[in-house]
């Protein structure tokens, strides 16, 4: 499951995120359509889109979060979504144990050459506090509306293809999901 956290719903990272998982490999939803509200502690937004969103993802075993790069980072988007997952620590907490063993990835379109060492860690440490496995950032480069590198079409359906064999087959031991993340590495090695 696709999950496009972006201001642009038909951008450079809905592109990317198509190129790496098309349509009928994996449903997208978009965050931007839906009414997600930052987290509460008080949790006056449990009647908002996140739960049911939630319903919707927990039965897909690889999770796809796409996000643009904003300011060396994630979107708004994405972080309120990453944020929101405390709700299933909190008071959904059945929820929040049938994320153990799910895989998280990210596809990261952005305008500068490689992205900030920065982008990654949170989100893998988000995952490994999760229970999750975490499959690495594919991330791509974007001059206005076009991609910089000709390979990278070639990359992304290789993580995409890594990505479908992990949704195929989630009960394969797969340490850090170490296969995946070198196909994400070698998308954005220095070239």
């Amino acid at each position: 499951m696709v999950i496009l956290a972006s201001s642009r719903p038909d951008g450079n990272t809905f592109e990317l995120a198509r190129l790496v998982l098309p349509e009928e490999a994996a449903p997208l939803v978009d965050v931007g359509t839906l009414n997600i509200s930052y987290y509460s502690y008080s949790h006056g937004n449990a009647a908002d889109d996140f739960l049911p969103l939630i319903e919707e993802l927990l039965v897909a075993p690889v999770w796809v979060l796409a996000t643009p790069l904003y300011w060396y980072t994630v979107s708004a988007q994405a972080k309120t979504f990453l944020d929101r997952l405390t709700d299933l620590l909190e008071y959904r907490r059945p929820w929040g144990r049938q994320l153990r063993g799910k895989t998280l990835a990210v596809v990261c379109a952005g305008t500068d050459a490689q992205p900030p060492r920065s982008l990654e860690e949170p989100l893998e440490l988000t995952a490994k506090y999760l229970g999750m496995n975490y499959a690495g950032c594919m991330y791509a480069q974007f001059n206005e509306r076009r991609l910089v590198l000709a390979d990278t079409p070639m990359h992304a359906r290789a993580f995409g293809r890594a990505l479908v064999d992990e949704a195929a087959n989630p009960a394969i031991e797969r340490p850090s999901s170490s296969r995946l993340r070198l196909l994400a590495a070698a998308a954005h090695v220095e070239r």
